[in-house]
């Protein structure tokens, strides 16, 4: 008898964004198939429209991440109702199971056990020196083949079950299992001119009082100068040797770190 495969979906939340959406919806449906997709438009306009991916409008208003937990948390029980397995992502979130391993994304969600899994994070960095912008038609990795490992992208982002995330979304209260055979590539700092385009957008937006209050969302609002630092930061560290190497001697997602080593070539043409 044919193993049945799990139904899964990958949903996320966009608003202006015109570079990474189409890199994320690309690189989903490989996975899981377009009508498997979910983008919330929160608010963009034009409004986001996407052949064959499903998208739900949400009205524009102040960012607010207690708010966005709860709008993840609404559809991602939504979709429990329909689907084995949901993705929740940023869209500059590319999780890859490794290919040494898996096959599929699906073949190894049928034998994993039900509950909430986190992935190993990996801040994919631009080495800087005058290195071409990314060109989107082209794998993103071959491209930037240097990251770091990052308990903050260590995201417990693949869940069969209602997770009740922290703000952010980068850990929750819902007990999760940590699996290496999982990597979430995060773009943020993959391109510093699309970096900086971004943060000016985010500076800009009117964000909730206790979100400003209490620092959530910070890095979205910082100064130019103060993310140029952090590049000049993070390139300052880049060390010989794999990223595997650095997650050998690793096991608890909440302390991840390393510097910026290469990323395992296995990876290289998943995106």
């Amino acid at each position: 008898m044919t193993p049945i495969m799990p139904r899964v979906a990958v949903m996320t939340k966009a608003y202006q964004e015109h570079t990474m959406l189409p890199l994320w919806v690309k690189h989903y449906e490989k996975l899981v198939g377009r009508e498997n997709l979910l983008v919330l438009d929160h608010g963009s306009y034009p409004a986001i429209s996407i052949n064959g991916v499903r998208t739900e409008r949400l009205s524009r208003s102040q960012v607010d991440e207690y708010d966005y937990i709860e709008i993840l948390s609404f559809w991602q029980r939504k979709l429990l109702l329909e689907y084995d397995w949901v993705i929740t992502t940023d869209t500059d979130e590319f999780i890859v199971p490794n290919p040494q391993l898996f096959s599929s994304l699906t073949k190894m969600l049928r034998d994993a056990p039900s509950g909430t899994r986190r992935c190993v994070g990996c801040e994919v960095i631009d080495p800087g020196d005058s290195s071409p912008p990314l060109d989107c038609s082209l794998p993103i990795l071959r491209q930037r083949p240097l990251g770091m490992l990052s308990k903050w992208s260590s995201k417990p982002a693949i869940s069969s079950v209602p997770t009740d995330w922290m703000p952010g979304c980068h850990t929750a209260h819902t007990p999760s299992t940590f699996d290496r055979a999982l990597w979430l590539f995060h773009l943020k700092y993959a391109d510093e001119q699309h970096l900086m385009e971004r943060l000016a957008l985010t500076r800009a937006l009117d964000w909730s009082a206790r979100s400003v209050k209490e620092g959530l969302g910070g890095s979205h609002r910082v100064p130019d100068i103060v993310m140029s630092r952090v590049m000049e930061r993070y390139r300052s560290t880049i060390t010989p040797g794999t990223l595997d190497d650095a997650l050998s001697s690793q096991s608890d997602p909440d302390t991840l770190t390393s510097p910026v080593m290469a990323i395992p070539d296995v990876f290289l043409d998943c995106f």
